[in-house]
């Protein structure tokens, strides 16, 4: 049941101070942790394998964690999982080695997805439908502020200040619950389970198994004896889409664009600055760009928003000054910041509240993977042509577009 709206405002609050706790946490630490594991005897190899490790466990737990927010509640698998995002966190400070770094990283990726899976869960079935644009809007914006300031302070505590950081991006883990500790989080009513929000279409299994060739007969019918068979309404497809889209570019950036400023002759202030310059001004318009979801067709402000992405990841590549490419990011951010929202509006809107939690499990597994397979594979393509990885995240972003309009142009 959703909240009254004299307190969601005050709930939404307790959800962004949460996720801003978490995220400074986890990005503090991002600039100095290939160094330190260098340090501790790792290959360059092993270094991205460590790193790799946060993706291939997000992965692998993500969609099960949104199922056990829908069976045991959201709050508690919250808790849960700043925790083990704590553990993982003060492991580094307290052992060396390659394979407790895996392990480690790996138990990272796990607690700060499950966190965030939660909260959108929260987010779904808690705050009212005409609110939800803004709701996640916010959770957009804490995020990006956190990962604006954050990698800042690792890099003025420094490499030889790494542990007491690994223990304060735990400790910061463990103070983000307490926002989130006073309130009360009802679940839905068993009426409210039932019921399918408007827009949502729930399709028998010849519907599904005959359009568009989205899914198999056979997986159909997998999904069908698996109970899951509502939870694939082409509202969620299209937002499955999107969020590859969106993983193959950001994937890109992650493992090319350091890269490319580099190339470009950047220095370490500058690059730094352009992640800055990406990340303030999206954070600042997350939550109008949230309320304007709320008003007009959110289906095309997300489709806008891969076209806007998509187009300046070509141009990229292509542009010498360091100071162009460090403005055109920003006004990227500005262009597109409106895409995330609607899309997860869409999410929640396009299934049951039995089924808000893996329906976040499955959008962010479709995020995750996406982003892992284009970071792995980009620096290979930049070794060949720093063209070559930006066109083909940008290829692959449209090819999920034109799913995402099959999906969506008859929900």
């Amino acid at each position: 049941m959703a909240l009254e709206q004299g307190r969601y405002r005050r709930f939404i609050f307790a959800i962004v101070a949460s996720n801003f706790l978490l995220f400074v946490g986890a990005s503090a630490m991002l600039p100095l942790l290939p160094s330190f594991l260098r340090r501790s005897g790792s290959s360059p190899g092993l270094v991205g394998v460590v790193m790799a490790a946060f993706f291939a466990a997000s992965v692998l737990t993500q969609y099960p964690v949104g199922r056990l927010c829908d069976r045991f509640g959201a709050r508690p698998v919250l808790f849960l999982g700043l925790v083990v995002f704590a553990i993982g966190s003060i492991g580094f400070a307290l052992t060396a080695g390659p394979g407790f770094a895996i392990v480690f990283r790996g138990l990272q990726g796990i607690g700060s997805s499950a966190a965030s899976i939660a909260e959108g869960a929260i987010i779904g079935t808690q705050v009212p439908h005409e609110r939800q644009g803004r709701a996640f809007g916010a959770i957009y914006a804490s995020q990006m502020f956190a990962f604006a300031i954050g990698p800042l302070l690792g890099s003025i505590a420094g490499l030889g200040s790494i542990r007491e950081l690994f223990v304060a991006a735990g400790a910061a883990a463990v103070l983000a619950w307490v926002p989130m500790s006073r309130m009360v989080v009802k679940m839905p009513r068993a009426a409210d389970m039932e019921r399918v929000p408007e827009g949502a279409e729930v399709e028998s299994t010849d519907d599904i198994a005959t359009r568009e060739g989205f899914i198999s007969a056979r997986i159909v019918s997998l999904l069908h004896r698996n109970q899951d068979i509502t939870l694939f309404t082409r509202g969620l497809v299209g937002a499955i889409a999107f969020f590859t889209a969106m993983g193959f570019l950001g994937g890109a950036y992650e493992a090319c664009w350091t890269l490319l400023l580099d190339a470009r002759g950047a220095t370490t202030f500058e690059i730094g600055l352009s992640w800055t310059l990406f990340a303030l001004p999206y954070a600042a318009l997350s939550v109008p760009a949230g309320r304007l979801a709320e008003r007009v067709n959110r289906k095309r402000l997300a489709m806008v928003s891969i076209v806007i992405s998509a187009g300046f990841a070509v141009v990229y590549p292509f542009m010498h000054a360091v100071a162009l490419l460090i403005g055109l990011g920003t006004v990227e951010a500005m262009c597109a910041v409106f895409g995330g929202p609607s899309a997860m509006m869409i999410v929640t809107q396009s299934v049951g509240l039995h089924d808000q939690g893996a329906a976040q499990g499955a959008v962010g597994t479709s995020r995750t993977a996406a982003t892992a397979v284009a970071a792995a594979t980009s620096g290979v393509l930049f070794g060949v042509d720093p063209v070559a990885p930006f066109a083909a995240a940008s290829g692959l972003a449209l090819v999920a577009l034109g799913v995402v309009w099959l999906s969506w142009r008859r929900s």
